[in-house]
């Protein structure tokens, strides 16, 4: 029978029956052998009573003994753990929506100002203001959701004003759906990535690279390339023995602070000798041993918009068709285009689209589809069409809600 103890292997803990059976046990010693235990009486629900007590403390000293181990620590003891080898958990950020501002006449629309998705009932503030109208028309503006978080507000979605601005009639998003924050970083995903950030410092140099880059606060996505052996230059333009850092940020351009803290991570991570190749940003940063290194590059990524026609052939099914079947499978081809197609550098292939919808059916969240096809295009929906659709290695493929299109074929 096990016993509460600390042995080489780690900390054992009983059942609450094995406590029962302990506890019975010895007090059938100490009184006697003919001590009625049994549950129904007296002594044997003081033995339940006390017991549930102490596989509950078991319990605890359990999970106490379990933070120190960054595998299975949770919460705020994961998040010392880590930090002593310089991982940092990943806070919640917020949704941003790009839209048009539109006035009457001259106007300001300051940081801080509100405004509310109607669909949704999110509220959302003015962010990278002020922006500033000398009189009747639109003007771009950026707005952010007030709370954190993957905040919805796909393109042509309805806004209503909550701070009162003069002059200013309204807020649309025509073209773009909102840039989805994040929840905070959870505990599993925080213990893969520091799994990771751990083991990029005793492999190459491009994933080291990549992964102290991506620490910075502000970063989004990253990629780095290198050419290790086309001289002078790769079809890429990297230099022969340099390497190029291609990024995605947020907010987007980075202001200076962020641009600096980039440079400082590329060289940090960077061997002597490297040469960090990029034509949108040239950094100088300071040594540990307080000299300038100059020529610190790097580059921000392109967003190349995807559009994708579906078409959804249910003729001659001996299934249901299922209801709204256009709208689900626009749905999820958007949310797992996001999800999974949206790297940097990721040609866009036609079967991936088709596998989603039978993924859809195969799990039985539609049904009565009988065949797909999916045209790719990078002008719009109406072609012309790709496949593949090849992206290239500064560039990231993006999806709105206009950009995907599903037609069903029905009787």
């Amino acid at each position: 029978m096990t016993t509460l103890q600390l042995t080489t292997s780690g900390l054992e803990t009983q059942t609450q029956e094995e406590i029962v059976a302990e506890m019975s046990a010895k007090i059938r010693a100490t009184f006697g052998n003919n001590t009625n235990t049994n549950p129904s009486s007296i002594m044997g629900q003081l033995i339940n009573i006390i017991s549930e007590f102490r596989a509950l403390d078991q319990q605890v000293l359990l999970s106490v003994y379990r933070s120190f181990d960054p595998n299975s620590a949770i919460g705020v003891a994961l998040d010392r753990l880590a930090a002593l080898t310089g991982s940092i958990r990943k806070g919640a950020t917020r949704s941003t929506v790009e839209g048009l501002l539109t006035f009457s006449g001259a106007g300001t629309v300051n940081d801080g100002d509100l405004i509310e998705n109607t669909d949704t009932g999110t509220q959302w503030q003015a962010f990278g203001g002020p922006f500033v109208a000398a009189g009747p028309g639109d003007i771009p503006a950026t707005f952010e959701s007030v709370d954190t978080g993957p905040i919805l507000a796909n393109a042509g979605t309805n806004w209503a004003l909550v701070t009162v601005v003069p002059n200013l009639s309204g807020f649309t998003n025509p073209a773009d759906d909102a840039a989805l924050g994040t929840d905070q970083e959870t505990d599993p995903d925080f213990r893969v990535r520091r799994q990771v950030e751990l083991y990029s410092q005793n492999i190459g140099g491009l994933q080291a690279i990549r992964s102290t880059v991506s620490r910075v606060e502000g970063v989004e996505t990253v990629r780095v390339y290198h050419n290790p052996q086309t001289q002078p230059v790769d079809s890429d333009g990297i230099p022969f023995k340099a390497f190029n850092v291609v990024l995605e940020t947020q907010p987007t351009p980075p202001p200076a602070a962020l641009q600096q803290s980039i440079a400082d991570a590329i060289f940090s991570a960077t061997g002597a000798g490297g040469e960090a190749y990029g034509s949108d940003y040239n950094l100088t940063v300071t040594d540990v041993e307080g000299n300038p290194q100059p020529n610190i590059r790097f580059d921000l990524v392109d967003q190349v918009p995807i559009y994708v026609k579906i078409t959804a052939n249910t003729l001659g099914t001996e299934q249901p068709i299922s209801t709204n079947l256009g709208q689900v499978i626009a749905d999820e081809v958007l949310s797992r285009a996001r999800a999974d197609f949206a790297e940097i550098g990721r040609n866009q292939l036609g079967f991936e689209y088709v596998g989603i919808v039978f993924d859809l059916q195969n799990s039985g969240e539609i049904s009565g589809v009988v065949s797909v096809t999916a045209e790719l295009s990078l002008t719009g929906l109406a072609g012309p069409y790709a496949d593949p659709i090849e992206i290239g290695i500064r560039e990231r493929p993006r999806f709105e809600s206009p950009q995907i299109q599903v037609i069903v074929i029905a009787l």
